[in-house]
């Protein structure tokens, strides 16, 4: 169980704002971990098309299928908000930020469709109630709820273990 505390008078997490500190929390849990690669066992366990795109690992010369994960997908689109709130910082700075307009519109609506589908699929029904905080005019929601969370670090750890450098070289488009 974990408890969330996001009440309004609370300090700001590590990946709150903008700037070097913010930007290295984030990439250890998103731009960090890459793509993985799974087995056909794994592939048809879990339902996936048997024609996606197949790849061979340069390391251990195995031929699989290429993955990403979601959590790791929501994150980016998340940071991607993030940065977006805080154009003027990252507009000169590269990455997804620093495109032509459209190109950025057309990411920024794809994450929040990303998003939103996730939210709306998890639906957390956890319940928060209301207090007062000294020095608010009106009554604030008490996030600070419990919650049952996946490990995060596990999944990541996973997803390290898993991970796939490779090239066009090792991508077999005709699977």
């Amino acid at each position: 169980m974990a408890r969330y505390n996001t009440t309004p008078t609370l300090e700001r997490t590590e990946f709150v704002g903008y700037g070097p500190k913010v930007d290295k929390a984030w990439d250890h849990i998103t731009s960090d971990v890459g793509d993985q690669m799974i087995t056909r066992e794994e592939l048809d366990r879990l339902g996936l098309d048997p024609t996606s795109l197949t790849i061979k690992n340069p390391k251990t010369g195995k031929v699989g299928y290429r993955v990403g994960m979601q959590v790791f997908h929501q994150l980016h689109c998340l940071n991607l908000l993030r940065q977006h709130s805080f154009k003027e910082y990252y507009s000169d700075k590269g990455g997804d930020i620093e495109v032509e307009p459209e190109e950025l519109r057309e990411h920024l609506d794809h994450c929040i469709e990303s998003i939103r589908t996730s939210l709306m699929c998890e639906s957390d029904t956890g319940v928060y109630t209301y207090k007062h905080y000294e020095g608010f005019k009106t009554h604030w929601p008490d996030f600070s709820t419990l919650h049952t969370c996946r490990n995060f670090d596990a999944i990541r750890d996973w997803a390290f273990e898993n991970a796939v450098a490779f090239g066009n070289e090792g991508i077999n488009m005709h699977s």
